[in-house]
């Protein structure tokens, strides 16, 4: 039940990323910058943190999915670069130890990794003819930004959840 719960949290985040935060975005506002909100990706990136590097790559792969047919322009992208960034977060777990500190600066890191690599391959594909340093500043750094006050936010609910799942799954192994 646990990891029921844990899976319809991060496909509500999934909606309210591509619903109702569409209308408090900075654009809709007139401001020159936008923040992207990757909120589910949040969750599957703390889910890897939590729950290991295997189960944070398929939550990624499902969500880049979900974000490949529903808003993408190229089937794929959003999978693959989802699915390395929740795989690369659960990779840092087994190099670090895990304090608040390592998490933070480890979100922050993965999203930029992650909103690069998706700007890198757009731009091989030539469907991204922007300057590398206009993305930077009025893209990525704004996005990472939102995101990570996000990943402060959920932080500790997503930890118990996922501590909920974890005991589930350690009291079936015995």
């Amino acid at each position: 039940m646990p990891r029921l719960f844990l899976t319809l949290t991060l496909l509500l985040l999934f909606l309210l990323e591509g619903t109702i935060l569409q209308v408090v975005s900075p654009t809709a506002w007139g401001l020159p910058w936008q923040a992207v909100p990757r909120f589910a990706l949040v969750g599957a990136i703390l889910v890897s943190f939590f729950l290991g590097r295997r189960e944070g790559l398929y939550y990624g792969l499902g969500i880049g999915f979900l974000q490949d047919i529903l808003y993408g322009h190229i089937i794929g992208v959003y999978s693959l670069t989802m699915m390395v960034a929740c795989y690369f977060a659960g990779l840092v777990v087994l190099l670090f130890q895990r304090n608040l500190a390592v998490v933070f600066v480890t979100v922050c890191l993965v999203l930029f990794g992650h909103e690069w690599l998706l700007y890198s391959l757009y731009r091989l594909f030539s469907t991204s003819p922007v300057d590398v340093q206009w993305v930077i500043s009025n893209q990525i750094l704004p996005s990472v930004g939102c995101n990570f006050v996000f990943a402060v936010l959920i932080y500790l609910p997503l930890s118990r959840l996922c501590e909920a799942v974890d005991l589930r799954k350690s009291a079936r192994h015995e």
